[in-house]
């Protein structure tokens, strides 16, 4: 090992697949246990938690100790030791002959700590281990030279205030999202899912689909985006997407900035599209992870339902992960917690806001439902002047009360979710309401614009 990979693994700490502990003791046999059943890891020895270097003194009796514990574990766990300076590194491989287990019992890699199981978590991780985890398979289809970004690693390490001195392919490595087959480098679907430009092509299940439908049913949509970028890039655009969407109330603070209240704590929200992206079964294909909004509600699924081993009582209360990996990824830079708080957060969040409390569905599909209250004033404060794309659309309806939506389109130039949208806040304004149908009908404009100038 580099110098330069050593301070890489102390500035980046514990992870899924890194722990640090200061001394041999008794959790060493929890840590390589945990560890065999997960998807491997190195245990540093002569590091506490915090990343501080103590030291140990290496010798063959304490090589000879580490390597006893191993072979006692049942069934015996194949280690590799290596030294480096006063550091003793423990390499444990994910392990061909699970699940392990030690004097304690059975234990496997949860975030950054070992976790016992209990009966029912060891049938269900007998289960599981049947099938191979999607995030720890090759992507065949990934092409190094045609589909990787450095500049999307290069944006993570800096997210998750990572110097990076290290070349890229040893990065990739330590973070777990690729490996060497054959001397060749391959990426992982967890890296693809990361630190490729697109997943349209490699993973085109982990789309990111929004839509808002008019009124409060599946029938006409009136905005629908796909977002195929990475996972972090696509998590961003969703919730700026969702934000836009929100009903928005002002408070005045005595200052030049007045406060935005939206009609859902924004970190709320946050929280649930990470939590589908981090939960949802990257096996099924064809079935994109979903956000639609309507008029009194938002909702946001991800196919695969709840993981095995939780069930709908221990929901919120116990973390139960599919995608370990993943979800180690994305605590690095602050996206999650990696302690299964998800749902509580989501909870107090809309508590402390006055809101409703979040509905569940659980099936094929795991569904959150955010209720949208019917409150005013929305959007645009009525002792506030008019922006001028809607004093020009205010301006179109004067002129032409019969103009169709689709005149405004092309008239504005502009969506016609746009249009649905200036004319919903105009209503909200009570400068205008719909005489008659869509269709034979027209728009009375009952205030002017005047009346909103400052």
């Amino acid at each position: 090992m580099k110098k330069e990979e050593f301070e890489y693994i102390l500035q980046n700490g514990e992870s899924y697949l890194v722990e640090f502990k200061e001394d041999v003791n008794s959790s060493l046999s929890r840590e390589i246990t945990a560890f065999a059943n997960a998807s491997g890891g190195k245990i540093y020895i002569g590091i506490s938690d915090r990343g501080e270097v103590k030291g140990v003194k290496v010798t063959n009796k304490l090589k000879s100790q580490i390597q006893d514990i191993a072979n006692n574990c049942q069934p015996a766990v194949k280690i590799e030791l290596v030294q480096y300076e006063n550091i003793l590194i423990v390499i444990v491989p994910e392990g061909t002959e699970k699940p392990y287990q030690c004097s304690e019992g059975f234990f496997v890699r949860m975030g950054t700590n070992a976790q016992k199981m209990k009966r029912d978590q060891i049938i269900d991780f007998l289960y599981n281990e049947g099938r191979i985890r999607f995030e720890e398979q090759i992507n065949k289809k990934f092409d190094f030279k045609k589909d990787y970004s450095p500049a999307k690693l290069a944006g993570y390490l800096k997210m998750a205030g990572i110097t990076q001195n290290l070349d890229d392919e040893t990065v990739l490595i330590n973070l777990g999202v690729a490996e060497k087959v054959n001397n060749e480098l391959k990426m992982k679907n967890a890296g693809v899912l990361f630190f490729s430009d697109s997943i349209q092509l490699l993973c085109e299940q982990a789309t990111i689909t929004c839509g808002v439908f008019d009124g409060t049913e599946r029938f006409s949509i009136l905005n629908r985006k796909d977002y195929t970028q990475d996972i972090i890039t696509n998590i961003d655009n969703a919730l700026h997407f969702v934000r836009q969407e929100l009903r928005v109330k002002y408070e005045m603070t005595g200052t030049a900035r007045r406060k935005e209240i939206y009609e859902l704590p924004l970190d709320a929200l946050r929280e649930a599209v990470i939590n589908a992206v981090v939960h949802r079964d990257y096996f099924l294909s064809g079935s994109h992870t979903v956000i639609e909004i309507f008029d009194d509600r938002i909702e946001i699924s991800n196919p695969g339902g709840l993981p095995r081993g939780l069930t709908e009582k221990e929901f919120g209360k116990k973390a139960v992960r599919r995608n370990q990996l993943i979800a180690s990824l994305l605590h690095r830079i602050d996206f999650v917690e990696n302690m299964g708080t998800g749902i509580t957060k989501i909870r107090t969040l809309l508590e402390e806001s006055g809101s409703v409390q979040p509905q569940f569905e659980f099936g094929d599909f795991y569904t959150i439902k955010f209720i949208r209250e019917r409150v005013e004033p929305l959007n645009e404060p009525l002792n506030e002047p008019l922006n001028e794309p809607l004093k020009n659309l205010l301006n179109e309806l004067r002129i032409n009360p019969k103009v169709t939506k689709i005149e405004l389109c092309q008239k504005m130039n502009i969506s016609r979710a746009t249009v649905t949208r200036q004319l919903k806040k105009l209503k909200e304004l009570s400068l205008i309401k719909r005489i008659g149908p869509d269709k034979g009908g027209h728009w009375e404009v009952i205030n002017d614009e005047s009346s909103q100038e400052e």
